[in-house]
């Protein structure tokens, strides 16, 4: 389930505020609704963090209030609700801001206050007594106050923030950010009374130091209302970690050929592999598919981030059984169907497949319509991500049976593990589907 659910009012600031969040380790995703508020929970399970874009910065008062309330309602229960803020204030920041409040309120039957850290010093934004900086410019003497949709006529957070609604506001001031650490608790503590709490910053430091100040006080549920690295910092302060446990590759072989065999004992040897071997019915060599996937789901759950857990049919040549026309069709849908099992109950990080009548197979259980190409590891043996279906963006290896030299499978899964790496820490976009086209 997702801890973190961030609401922007575009895709731009949806995406930089995910992208915190993937850098430290939550895996996000951005969902742009096209009205669709119930779409958020397509991807409430599959992601630590979703971030919605309203695209409301310039909407009617009506539309801010719908829009944002539908996001937070579709997207509840998390553990941090963050509302995102234009780094130099524009749009409808009050409004969202309050409406966000409001809703968790609703929804949490907690005291929530707002923490708004709106500095964002990576990108030269300050705040100072309050005021916002661009640069050390106030916004109002940049070239933002001729903004054509949106002139930011004052750089007070706090007047912004108050612009047609009616929050309460407290003040933080740089002394404080900056003092000792009990007397940071303590001003957190007293400004509680107000909706909203603005704290200074000017550094990195000064937004970490509130955000842990924040987490150490009781009886309040904080809503992040900043530009993405103050709610960063407050969900890392409040222990929000990555959902998604690190998980094993696995490794999938229906191919008999001598090269195949070479690969896989040469992958044995050289990494951490749990082999399987299948559960045979009697008689045949096509695996009991419900004896197979459950070995293979007590293995998988065993294996740590980094090992590989091999299925195999065949790894010496004593493996190796002639197959009848019925059975060389039904092997690969067995694969196919542990597979699935194996993926329904367990993490995995990352999918290697060798043979090409398992590797279809495969898709076609886990309901994807092909792969996404990205890389050529060795000749005839790709790297990709499985496209749609239940584990859309797995990372996925595959090659042929008689595809490669002895150290193609032990470069496969090197790759497979990479690829997975990085994608624990990338942002996925993604725009629901409609069901009623």
């Amino acid at each position: 389930m997702a801890q973190v659910l961030v609401v922007a009012d575009d895709l731009t600031g949806a995406n930089a505020a995910a992208a915190g969040f993937a850098r430290a380790g939550l895996r996000s995703v951005t969902v742009g609704l096209g009205g669709r508020w119930d779409a958020v929970a397509e991807f409430h399970s599959r992601f630590d963090v979703v971030a919605v874009t309203t695209e409301s910065r310039h909407a009617p008062r009506d539309q801010v209030i719908d829009a944002v309330r539908q996001s937070v309602r579709a997207g509840w229960p998390v553990d941090l609700v963050s509302c995102r803020i234009d780094t130099t204030l524009r749009g409808n920041v009050g409004l969202a801001a309050q409406t966000v409040l409001r809703t968790v309120a609703e929804l949490s039957g907690r005291h929530t206050v707002g923490l708004c850290l709106p500095a964002h010093p990576a990108a030269g934004r300050q705040t100072v007594d309050g005021t916002q900086l661009l640069h050390g410019k106030r916004l109002e003497d940049t070239e933002l106050a001729r903004d054509p949709r949106s002139p930011v006529r004052t750089s007070s957070v706090g007047d912004v923030l108050s612009d047609g609604t009616d929050l309460t506001t407290a003040q933080i001031p740089l002394a404080t950010v900056t003092g000792s650490v009990e007397g940071l608790r303590t001003a957190l503590r007293a400004a509680v009374h107000a909706d909203v709490v603005i704290a200074d910053a000017i550094t990195l430091e000064h937004l970490e130091r509130v955000a842990d100040a924040a987490a150490t006080v009781d009886d309040v549920l904080w809503v992040g209302i900043d530009p993405g690295p103050g709610s960063t910092f407050l969900g890392h302060a409040l222990g929000i970690r990555g959902n998604r446990q690190a998980g094993p590759v696995l490794a999938v072989s229906g191919s008999a050929t001598d090269v195949t065999r070479t690969q896989l004992q040469a992958l044995v040897a050289a990494r951490s592999v749990h082999v399987v071997r299948p559960a045979g019915l009697p008689g045949s060599p096509v695996p009991d598919v419900d004896e197979t996937a459950a070995d293979l789901i007590k293995v998988v759950d065993g294996a740590r981030r980094g090992d590989v857990v091999l299925l195999a049919t065949v790894l010496e040549a004593h493996d190796v059984v002639p197959l009848k026309a019925d059975e060389g069709a039904a092997l690969p849908r067995a694969l196919g169907r542990i597979t699935r099992r194996v993926l329904e109950e367990c993490v995995v990080d990352g999918l290697y497949t060798t043979g090409g009548d398992v590797t279809a197979a495969v898709l076609d259980e886990i309901g994807a319509r092909g792969l996404e190409v990205e890389d050529e590891v060795v000749p005839l043996a790709v790297a990709g991500e499985v496209v749609d279906g239940p584990w859309d963006n797995l990372p996925i290896v595959t090659k042929g049976g008689l595809v490669g030299d002895a150290d193609t499978a032990v470069n496969c899964i090197d790759h497979l593990l990479r690829a997975a790496g990085s994608r624990s820490r990338r942002v996925h976009t993604a725009i629901p589907r409609n069901p009623h086209p």
